[in-house]
């Protein structure tokens, strides 16, 4: 019995060596290269797939290591689990690489044609002390799943609008499947642009001059009453491209800019056109590409980095090269910062930097303080980002009774953590659903499908952003979570109470 036991713990020390601090996923987790899935696609969505391959992994959590790749998110992570999947996929440890770069479109286009991609984790150059992998700037791998924050249609529709230059590929065997769950988006602006706007809407009534017995003044970054609001015209008119002079200072011909009533640069923190959160802020604010339409063609095209000789200096920044974002920027001349970040890391890089008069690389440039973007929900703020109410609906705090309510009306707040309270129940309607592909002859089927069904299961799943979607599971028992409504997985369609 002795002799057993003895033998049995040898052999797993030599699955799993518990002295190596740098070496491959094999040397450190006993992953074998069979067992390493690679997936692209949408980055917004990362933090919540990681926790999505937690809830598959035996033994939960606990049996979990999260790598990032060079000590950020912004290029991806990868996900390990050091026992086994739970639905017998795999029967030893196995790893998730997650591959972030250029955002949603590239867990769908590679994905249906099975084309190669390069820059993912280096998984043959890992430490398990700092939880970190290398990054691979060679290899040419091809993805086994994607991810995408909005639906395959979108991708075709902005192709065909000029939103994406990229042409997309007809699924002929792939497994598309969408309306399953989402998450929401919103904006978020640096701090400095925050209290402006909180200063000009308390000037104008629109915000309560104190809140709760606090002020409602710069340095009060609670969401709730003192929360400043864009409307979506605002916005659309910061991200529209026929409205240039909209975050341009007064030297280019702009007046004093609604959001501030000053004449100080707003700088834009967008993401690239790959992106499923770019793409999901051309459907919402430009109806791009759903207003495509003949006759009625009712969208309008996003403001872009233009290297084709509009734009006066754009440069490509890469973190491969040693920059500290990746991703496309102009200044157009010294009017404003127009930034494409390659993953949602880069973005929120981009709006912190803000604050301290830096451009997205981290250098001081003349162009102020204010810059503002869109991102998703599962992104919570923090110091040197807020997000703002949009058309007067909170993405993060929800309205509630006063404890000592004594006229009938919902006036007091209540933070929301989750990020996701006002989006099901349908007073929030910036949140997309989602889609996973891969394809029809995979291997692996039963462990992809297994991470689809958990994205849909809210008693598996509970991460900021995320709701399920009213189907197999509803809102009612499930009040936090389930959406009221769907989309069935098609953003160009309305968001319809089922409940």
């Amino acid at each position: 019995m002795k002799l057993s036991q003895i033998t049995v713990a040898v052999a797993s020390l030599a699955v799993v060596p518990a002295f190596a601090a740098v070496g491959s996923l094999t040397a450190l987790y006993g992953v074998a290269p069979a067992n390493t899935v690679y997936v692209s696609g949408a980055s917004a969505l990362s933090g919540s797939f990681a926790n999505v391959i937690a809830a598959n992994c035996t033994g939960g959590a606990a049996n979990v290591k999260s790598l990032t790749i060079n000590g950020s998110t912004s290029d991806g992570r990868v996900t390990v689990c050091t026992t086994s999947s739970t639905d017998g996929q795999f029967g030893a440890p196995f790893a998730v690489v997650k591959r972030d770069t250029g955002g949603s479109f590239e867990g769908v286009g590679p994905v249906i044609d099975q084309s190669g991609l390069q820059k993912w984790a280096d998984v043959s150059n890992c430490n398990d002390v700092s939880l970190q992998c290398g990054l691979d700037t060679t290899t040419v791998r091809v993805p086994q799943a994607g991810l995408s924050d909005v639906d395959s249609n979108v991708w075709v529709g902005m192709a065909n609008t000029g939103a994406l230059s990229i042409p997309v590929p007809t699924p002929t065997s792939t497994v598309l499947s969408g309306g399953f769950a989402g998450q929401g988006f919103g904006v978020m602006v640096s701090d400095s642009l925050y209290n402006a706007m909180m200063a000009k809407q308390v000037a104008e009534g629109r915000l309560p001059a104190s809140a709760g017995g606090v002020a409602c003044v710069a340095g009060n970054l609670t969401p709730g009453a003192c929360q400043p609001s864009i409307s979506k015209e605002e916005y659309t008119a910061v991200v529209s491209d026929g409205l240039f002079t909209y975050v341009a200072p007064a030297a280019v011909g702009a007046t004093s800019n609604p959001l501030t009533g000053s004449l100080d640069t707003i700088n834009l923190c967008r993401r690239v056109e790959t992106s499923g959160t770019q793409a999901s802020s051309n459907v919402y604010f430009l109806n791009n590409s759903c207003g495509n339409a003949t006759p009625t063609k009712g969208f309008k095209p996003p403001k872009t980095v233009d290297f084709s000789g509009g734009g006066v200096n754009p440069v490509t920044f890469s973190s491969g090269a040693g920059d500290a974002v990746t991703g496309n920027y102009d200044d157009f001349g010294g009017a404003f910062g127009l930034f494409e970040g390659s993953g949602t890391g880069d973005m929120r890089n981009c709006v912190s930097r803000r604050n301290s008069g830096k451009n997205p690389n981290n250098v001081v440039d003349t162009l102020g303080t204010y810059a503002i973007g869109w991102i998703s929900l599962e992104n919570a703020p923090a110091a040197g980002r807020q997000y703002l109410k949009l058309d007067g609906v909170s993405p993060n705090a929800v309205q509630v009774a006063l404890a000592n309510d004594t006229d009938g009306v919902v006036d007091g707040w209540m933070a929301d953590t989750d990020q996701r309270r006002n989006v099901v129940k349908g007073y929030y309607d910036a949140a997309p659903e989602l889609e996973m592909l891969w394809p029809a002859n995979t291997t692996i089927g039963t462990f992809l499908t297994s991470l689809k069904n958990t994205f849909a299961n809210p008693a598996a799943v509970n991460t900021r952003g995320i709701f399920q979607a009213n189907g197999v599971f509803t809102h009612a028992g499930n009040e936090t979570q389930v959406h009221k409504g769907t989309r069935n997985g098609n953003f160009c369609s309305p968001q319809a109470l089922a409940e």
